[in-house]
């Protein structure tokens, strides 16, 4: 076994110019000490021997090359797609890891790896990473402005991701940003004590406790939300009040799923989805987990769906410490009703108008809630972060588009599975009508966030028959499935 006994401070230029003259390249290799690495290593970094806890090296570590990566999909800026034999060179490249500093969509600063078709990044959105206040929380948004007037707090996540056991801190700013910049309160409005609660979950002892990290804080109040660690899976909405007034509200998705590796996603149409629907904590076909949850168009909060898959029952919602509450059911009876749904998340507002649409009861609309006027995503979306409602439009613009027309036979309580764009649920609906469940098990409906007119794209299908740009009244609930911003 040969050895590099050079000190860890070289370069690694000046390490892997000395392996190539001194040592045989089919050998193991340990730099930095004379001694074998590890049985299964072939190259290890160490300046010392394991000592009781285990460390090998006190003075620094291995610095990976820092990238600007161009395009999701491809090797750039290593390797451009117009060279002869690229796609070799994509295979060959299986492996390759870097830090990347990109910051734009779709990539965030941070490792990622080439998988012989698109570069994935490696986090685990469930892992901890501690603060001051609590050794095992994670601060879900560490870059969240300090201002209510910044129109960056309005970009801030609805939805987050939480694994088993964990603790999450969710700052409040959101909260003042939209009531001052969208409904015009001002800041005297806004002023009053801040509490917090949970509204619902949709299983008992799911979330252990919702408290205000480090107490009252105003606009830079935490919202912190911790899990059981009991294994379950499901979803809660928290609220922050201020003055005793719920202004905004969060979807806690309790799972181990994470949407950020390549098992959890399906790309179709060069566009990388979820591989199940929002709220969903399982993607077998004919399984209650497995159908998600269901949205008013263009609200952020969720409304469960139902508790059979082949049947319409709602199910039992759960407060802390275990009683039971139920979704609220009302009329929209004023022309302006974003202020109160925000009020009233859990709060299904229906409609008998010819529109029927929630948001108002005058006709008026608003395009860009899911959506902003640039085409990012909007304030009001439900995905998670680095996640959005897709986009449609009629024919080729639909991201579903080629899954259309005669599609194949499915039993009640199932739905559509296609090898590509994978499972879909017969989630069913909330009439727009009445907010009662409907057609759970046969028909499934998933929305874009794309306005037509009063109503809105969205994927439809039932047994026998798929439509990739349908479209349908804003009351309505149904289900997303949530594609990579």
């Amino acid at each position: 076994m040969k050895t590099c006994t050079k000190t860890l401070k070289f370069t690694l230029l000046g390490f892997v110019t000395l392996a190539l003259h001194t040592i045989d390249l089919q050998a193991q290799v340990t730099i930095g000490l004379g001694s074998a690495p590890a049985k299964a290593g072939l190259l290890q970094l160490k300046e010392q021997e394991p000592d009781a806890d285990n460390v090998t090296c006190k003075t620094g570590g291995f610095i990976l090359p820092r990238v600007a990566l161009v395009n999701l999909k491809t090797l750039e800026p290593f390797v451009n797609p117009t060279e002869t034999g690229y796609d070799s060179e994509k295979s060959k490249n299986i492996g390759l890891l870097v830090y990347n500093m990109t910051k734009t969509s779709p990539f965030v600063p941070g490792l990622y790896l080439w998988d012989g078709d698109k570069w994935a990044v490696l986090r685990t959105l469930s892992d901890s990473i501690p603060t001051r206040d609590n050794p095992g929380s994670v601060p879900v948004e560490p870059n969240a402005p300090s201002s209510m007037t910044d129109p960056a707090a309005l970009k801030l996540s609805n939805s987050f991701i939480v694994g088993y056991n964990k603790t999450i801190d969710i700052p409040v700013i959101k909260a003042y940003a939209v009531w001052n910049q969208l409904l015009n309160l001002n800041e005297v409005g806004l002023q009053g004590t801040v509490s917090v609660e949970l509204l619902w979950q949709d299983k008992k002892d799911l979330i252990k406790e919702v408290t205000l990290a480090s107490g009252d804080k105003g606009t830079a109040s935490m919202l912190r939300v911790t899990t059981n660690s009991n294994n379950l899976q499901g979803n809660a909405v928290v609220a922050v009040r201020i003055n005793n007034v719920i202004r905004w509200s969060w979807h806690i998705w309790v799972t181990n799923y994470d949407p950020d590796v390549l098992a959890g996603e399906k790309v179709y149409n060069n566009t990388i989805f979820m591989d199940r629907n929002l709220g969903a904590i399982n993607t077998t076909p004919g399984n209650i987990g497995s159908l998600g949850l269901l949205y008013q168009w263009g609200r952020k909060d969720p409304f469960p769906g139902s508790s059979a898959v082949d049947d319409n029952l709602e199910i039992l919602l759960y407060t802390l410490p275990g009683g039971n509450v139920t979704i609220g059911k009302s009329k929209v009876n004023n022309s302006l009703n974003m202020p109160t749904s925000i009020i009233n998340p859990y709060t299904f507002y229906y409609s008998t108008d010819g529109n029927q649409d929630w948001y108002s009861n005058s006709g008026t609309t608003n395009n860009y809630l899911w959506n902003d006027t640039d085409n990012t995503k909007g304030t009001y979306d439900p995905c998670p972060k680095g996640w959005r409602v897709p986009r449609s439009g009629s024919g080729s613009n639909s991201p579903w588009n080629g899954l259309g027309g005669g599609g194949p036979a499915f039993d009640k309580g199932k739905g559509e599975e296609w090898t590509v764009a994978g499972y879909y649920p017969a989630a069913g609906y909330r009439d727009p009508a009445t907010g009662n469940l409907t057609m759970v098990g046969l028909e499934g409906y998933n929305w874009s966030a794309t306005a037509f007119y009063s109503t809105v794209y969205r994927l439809f299908f039932k047994s026998y028959y798929i439509q990739v740009d349908a479209t349908d009244n804003r009351a309505k609930g149904s289900s997303i499935r949530c594609i990579k911003e």
